[in-house]
């Protein structure tokens, strides 16, 4: 059962108090159990591959998008009349890090809003500290839009029928993070496809598919992410700072190192949510140190690896932690790389397949960086299918004072 959860500033749209209108994140089921049976069958076909590099390939060509959907979970969707304050603390407080945009005039689906908005909307109107950034509490999401007019690219999104491997070729070409499975009869948003999901729903067969012999290959060996040119940071560094960083290099994630180059820590892009949560968006001239100082329960922490360590295990530690990237040091601990869940994915599935950049690796050496387009801000499709809305549940605007119980899983 999808629930969906419908944020608007119309009073018109409230729902009785008594309603209950969020899930437990404990009761929402990640994905149906998947039987022995269909695991040998799979494993059986995929034995008969004679191109090993092709496997992979082929099972994300075998499943659909619909695959990957849960038998429960929640969405949430903000109405673009909604104040852009309220937005990023419903994100908070659901536990989101993206929610599509529903423009009720147009009576449609007209982009996403993700954590990279929040980071342009400070860095826009950020001047300091002793100043208050009247414009972002009372923006409205279509202000914004407005604003950002000039960088509004299409939404992109796919059917439930399309393969998983479409899907990565969507999300890694687009270099966008969120890829919404919008229903082509009703054209409502029935969830959100990311390169954790999809990365974590191939490690629910890893043990019984036959495994290519270059999963056993050291990093060294292969060369997958992004080896020089690495953007880092340092405790001392201003968030301000670091957020001009983020977009200006278009990284999701800052190591920060000591005055050696060694890794003592990251800022990561959904780490900017915490000054929405905590409201200490008005000085961003603090440190780095004492912006981690207020992190939630759901830092990610700091995982690493090494160029001689496999491309398995750096997979199975990828998932494991429920991460989006691995620093690669060496070994005196000095940040060398970086290796994301995108590099991951375009190395076993579009690089066989000849859909990737020159020698496999990283498209941010060649362009700029895949992980850190975003959904690069809330876009504005013309041909997006009209959904009907009647199956969307309203809900009232959350109350700031909400926010001490938020628990943040990733979106």
């Amino acid at each position: 059962m999808l629930r969906l959860h419908y944020f608007s500033d119309n009073p018109a749209l409230a729902v009785d108090d008594d309603e209950e209108s969020v899930y437990s994140i404990d009761l929402i089921k990640e994905f149906e159990a998947v039987g022995r049976a269909w695991k040998a069958f799979l494993a059986d076909w995929l034995l008969k591959e004679e191109d090993e590099s092709q496997i992979f390939v082929k099972f994300f060509k075998f499943h659909k998008c619909y695959d990957l959907i849960p038998t429960s979970a929640k969405l949430v969707v903000f109405d673009t009349q909604l104040l852009v304050k309220k937005a990023f603390f419903a994100l908070v407080y659901n536990g989101v890090r993206a929610a599509p945009l529903w423009d009720s005039q147009r009576q449609n689906f007209v982009g996403m809003l993700t954590i990279t908005d929040f980071i342009k909307i400070l860095q826009m109107y950020y001047t300091s500290p002793n100043v208050a950034m009247d414009e972002l509490e009372e923006h409205k999401l279509e202000t914004w839009r407005q604003v950002l007019q000039g960088s509004v690219m299409p939404l992109v999104s796919i059917g439930p029928d399309s393969s998983l491997f479409e899907a990565i070729r969507m999300l890694i070409t687009n270099r966008i993070h969120r890829l919404p499975v919008i229903d082509p009869e009703t054209g409502n948003v029935l969830y959100i496809l990311t390169h954790k999901r999809i990365l974590r729903f191939l490690f629910l067969y890893i043990n019984e598919l036959p495994k290519p012999a270059y999963l056993q290959s050291k990093l060294r060996d292969l060369r997958i992410g992004t080896l020089n040119d690495i953007e880092t940071a340092t405790e001392e560094t201003s968030i301000i700072e670091a957020l001009r960083k983020f977009v200006n290099r278009r990284v999701s994630a800052l190591p920060l190192i000591d005055e050696n180059g060694r890794l003592k820590d990251i800022y990561a892009k959904f780490d900017v949510i915490n000054l929405a949560a905590e409201k200490t968006y008005n000085n961003l001239d603090v440190s780095l140190k004492t912006a981690n100082e207020h992190r939630n329960e759901w830092f990610e922490g700091v995982q690493k690896c090494t160029l001689d360590e496999t491309l398995f295990d750096v997979m199975e530690r990828i998932v494991r932690a429920e991460v989006h990237r691995l620093v690669v040091v060496d070994e005196e601990d000095k940040v060398i790389g970086i290796i994301s869940l995108s590099d991951l994915l375009m190395y076993l599935v579009l690089r066989p397949t000849g859909e990737c950049g020159a020698g496999g690796t990283s498209l941010r050496n060649e362009h700029a960086s895949i992980e850190e387009k975003d959904e690069n801000t809330i876009s504005d499709p013309s041909t997006d299918k009209s959904p009907r809305k009647e199956n969307i549940q309203e809900e009232t605007p959350i109350q700031e004072t909400e926010l001490e119980e938020t628990e943040c899983q990733d979106q």
